[in-house]
């Protein structure tokens, strides 16, 4: 199989050497490449499709769960959030998710109620993290330009061809798909014909937008263009949120009441316009996102797959379990399953063991990653004053909010481990 370019002085003398592709260069790709880089018998290697590493979007919330998966997975990685996370900016507000307030009607500007837990609202610039963790993968690892187009198990002596667009191939022992929403590795996975490999409209649209600080805190005040705040209202919501060390504010405005069941665009993100937008949320209040670039992003995600692995084949992040992003983490769901895979590929003492410890990752991260899914969209329903038995009854939604994500920020992140190596030893 493929050399190792590591020393292996440290390795184990249990363990064989043996190489890992992985497929994809976002926040989970480059996250699960800095855990395996630890183990110098592991040769990784990560496949972009894209010429550079590169993320779409503004502003990703990373919750406490996903601070803690960081930090096991290395210095490297925890530094690369640390060195760009932006914080609320008011002491009062430290330990504040979100507060969500009535965005309009009779009630406009009300409390619901404060979510709180231990590290706040605290984000990242997507790009700035992305280009931060880049810069602890050496650069002969990262290969650019490779789109996949198929997939060959010729068995545990001769590996894992992957083919890509331009012709050329890789071959490994085991493949990590963390291509995203998109993933070529899903439909091999699961087989093409699998209801459950194409991403689903999600029914909901959000425009995204970045507005110079000094300009929010003139129209809406300090409080609200400074901390984490969620505006909620019949079938609509909005998210404020301060990025970039809090010069910048990120804008995430949500209509939940798309007028048709399908995406009528080729397109997943649409140039919008404004007059549309002022339309759909008249009657709250002042507008921020008057920009010419504004655009409109169809929100997707997957129907629940059978399993997350074939074989020394397994997927990860969006390209396993995509989720619309009413809960803040579907970046937070790719670390924790970056951290997983690299405790158990680390334990792996041959190529025959491959199988087994990506089998103990999906029974691990399966059901969670599932939940997250279906919880997503509860979430939008309630922020959105639509889910059945709650409405737009503020009692009931504050009842709801105040401890419906305890069960993702609370999760162990080493009991998680050592439940996912049980799993793995048993199975040997």
């Amino acid at each position: 199989m493929a050399s190792v370019p590591n020393d292996h002085a440290n390795a184990s003398s249990q363990q064989t050497a043996f190489s890992v592709a992985i497929i994809g260069g976002g926040i989970g790709g480059l996250t699960l490449a800095l855990g395996l880089l630890k183990y110098p018998h592991i040769d990784v290697q990560i496949y972009e499709a894209a010429a550079s590493f590169g993320e779409i979007g503004a502003g990703v919330a990373i919750g406490p769960n996903a601070q803690r998966a960081l930090e096991l997975i290395g210095p490297e990685a925890r530094g690369a959030f640390d060195s760009h996370k932006t914080a609320n900016l008011w002491a009062s507000h430290a330990n504040m998710f979100a507060e969500y307030r009535v965005g309009a009607g009779e009630h406009e500007g009300e409390v619901i109620c404060g979510q709180k837990n231990a590290t706040g609202m605290q984000s990242v610039h997507r790009a700035h993290f992305l280009n931060e963790l880049v810069k602890f993968v050496p650069a002969q690892r990262a290969h650019f330009g490779k789109r996949v187009v198929n997939i060959k198990d010729k068995g545990e002596k001769e590996g894992i061809v992957v083919q890509f667009k331009d012709g050329t191939s890789a071959t490994a022992d085991a493949v990590v798909g963390a291509d995203g929403i998109h993933s070529a590795l899903r439909s091999y996975v699961l087989g093409e014909t699998h209801d459950a490999v194409k991403p689903v409209f999600a029914g909901s649209v959000v425009y995204r937008g970045l507005v110079p600080m000094d300009k929010a805190i003139e129209k809406v005040g300090a409080e609200i263009a400074q901390n984490s705040m969620m505006f909620c209202g019949p079938g609509k919501a909005v998210l404020v949120y301060p990025v970039d060390f809090g010069k910048i504010l990120n804008i995430v405005v949500m209509d939940e009441e798309h007028e048709h069941e399908k995406w009528g665009h080729e397109k997943w993100i649409v140039p919008a316009s404004y007059q549309e937008l002022a339309r759909k949320f008249e009657g709250w209040g002042k507008p921020l996102l008057d920009t010419p670039d504004l655009a409109a992003w169809a929100l997707w995600d997957h129907a629940p797959a059978p399993f997350y692995n074939k074989g020394a084949v397994a997927i990860m992040g969006d390209a396993a379990h995509a989720t619309t992003p009413f809960q803040g983490q579907g970046a937070g769901m790719a670390i924790e399953d970056a951290l997983v895979l690299e405790t158990l590929v680390g334990k792996v003492a041959s190529v025959a063991q491959l199988p087994n410890a990506f089998a103990a990752f999906d029974q691990v991260r399966r059901p969670r990653t599932q939940k997250i899914v279906t919880t997503s969209r509860e979430a939008g329903e309630l922020i959105a004053m639509k889910l059945p038995g709650v409405g737009n009854d503020l009692r009931k939604m504050r009842e709801k909010l105040e401890t419906r994500m305890h069960w993702i920020w609370h999760r162990d992140m080493v009991a998680q481990n050592d439940e996912a190596i049980k799993k793995f030893e048993e199975s040997l």
